[in-house]
């Protein structure tokens, strides 16, 4: 591993223990207490399940990663379920929020796949992640106008406003998999003040880099459609199967809720969350977010108080884990040779 390598990723870890000290301070230790012992072992369940979540997204990430190229070999699947655990944790705490685990990733697998295959790799998992989302809300719109007939018409703006933004960015995303991303983001950059000069030098520099970026971003959808659609369907089975968790944490309070009333309740408060990514931990979003979708299905606010501080409680522990992750060197994994 490079001196950079170990520069970001010490820096990776030591932001992400200040915050999430932060974190754990402002929300209160007493709090936290208060909401373990009165979710009880429901607790086993709701962390157990994401690290369910995690194995699917790994295997997603896995079959991007794996194309058949014999550097690609090197990456076991421990260290790809590392990479998810650990990158899902820088997400909770950078300023960057969702995509502050993005340039983490992409520094582990510099050493072994190179900055080309790294980036592209990494930057495809995340559109599809940004995908299955978008996918799931529209799923969840004909479910809710199901389960609640009757809509006010606030909820019918914020679901039409919904269903055109996720048809809208499901199209962009698509001609993102045909032409690549690298050199139009570059592109769109070289808009920006007083930072357009560098773009273009940069870009005129790494020509042969971004190129080949776009192509082996274009190349999964264009050439391995088997591993496109696995990794895209694995990664729409991990936003359902997380929707467990919002049932699990009914329970210990005595409101039991259905797994439709849970995924509704997790479309709605991910997409608020969604709109706040910049914001650490998603800071104040996420409450919003249970807040607006426990009114719509006509179940107590106050109870969405609750399942954000479980949710919370659940971050800070895979969050730890993660962190703690970082540290961890795994041993390379040998390939055969011929």
């Amino acid at each position: 591993m490079s001196k950079k390598t170990v520069i970001a990723t010490n820096l990776f870890f030591l932001l992400g223990i200040l915050i999430l000290g932060w974190m754990v301070y402002r929300l209160g230790l007493q709090t936290i207490l208060a909401n373990i012992a009165q979710t009880g072992w429901w607790f086993a369940g709701i962390i157990g399940i994401w690290a369910v979540v995690y194995a699917i997204n790994a295997v997603s990430f896995h079959i991007i990663i794996r194309d058949g190229s014999p550097e690609t070999c090197k990456i076991s699947f421990l260290k790809t379920y590392k990479l998810i655990i650990s990158g899902f944790a820088v997400n909770y705490v950078t300023p960057l929020g969702l995509l502050g685990g993005v340039p983490y990733k992409i520094l582990q697998l510099e050493p072994d796949l190179k900055i080309q295959k790294a980036t592209s790799s990494v930057l495809l998992h995340t559109l599809m992640q940004f995908v299955s989302h978008f996918i799931f809300w529209m799923i969840s719109i004909p479910l809710l106008v199901l389960i609640v007939p009757v809509l006010t018409l606030p909820v019918k703006i914020l679901l039409w406003i919904a269903a055109i933004a996720s048809l809208s960015l499901l199209y962009w995303s698509f001609t993102v998999y045909t032409r690549g991303l690298v050199s139009r983001a570059l592109s769109l950059g070289l808009k920006i003040p007083f930072v357009g000069k560098k773009v273009r030098a940069y870009k005129a520099a790494n020509k042969e880099k971004i190129e080949q970026m776009d192509f082996l971003i274009a190349d999964l959808y264009k050439n391995r459609k088997k591993d496109f659609i696995a990794s895209l369907s694995l990664e729409l089975l991990s936003r359902f199967v997380l929707c467990i968790e919002v049932v699990l944490m009914m329970h210990p309070i005595g409101y039991p809720i259905t797994f439709s009333q849970s995924v509704l309740t997790e479309s709605v408060s991910s997409m608020i969350a969604n709109l706040f990514f910049f914001m650490p931990l998603q800071l104040g979003a996420r409450e919003g977010g249970f807040a607006l979708a426990f009114g719509i299905l006509s179940i107590p606010v106050a109870y969405g108080v609750y399942v954000s501080i479980c949710m919370r409680i659940r971050e800070f522990f895979w969050t730890i884990v993660g962190l703690g992750l970082i540290k961890v060197k795994l041993p390379g994994k040998k390939t055969r040779s011929d």
